[in-house]
């Protein structure tokens, strides 16, 4: 079982840094287009920043929240055993 949860683990990374690869290349097309004389649109560029930076929050809420859980619950399995072995 432990297996699996690595495995989602590894998933979810993956997803999470082929989101922000194509967010961040997304996000600079507006500056690539002005570089080439082309008329930047200014909104697109905000859009995907701002996907961006929803993923990284999204990721890194669930990522605190999941370590925190397994904190808490290594915590009580001490707990458990110091009080069984007594």
């Amino acid at each position: 079982m432990r297996r699996h949860r690595e495995n989602r683990r590894t998933y979810t990374k993956r997803a999470v840094k082929a989101l922000l690869i194509v967010g961040v290349i997304n996000g600079s097309v507006p500056y690539i287009l002005s570089a080439f004389g082309r008329e930047p649109v200014s909104d697109l560029g905000i859009a995907w920043v701002t996907g961006v930076v929803a993923v990284m929050v999204g990721y890194m809420g669930k990522a605190y929240f999941e370590t925190k859980q397994e904190r808490k619950q290594d915590f009580e399995e001490l707990k458990y055993m110091e009080e069984h072995d007594e």
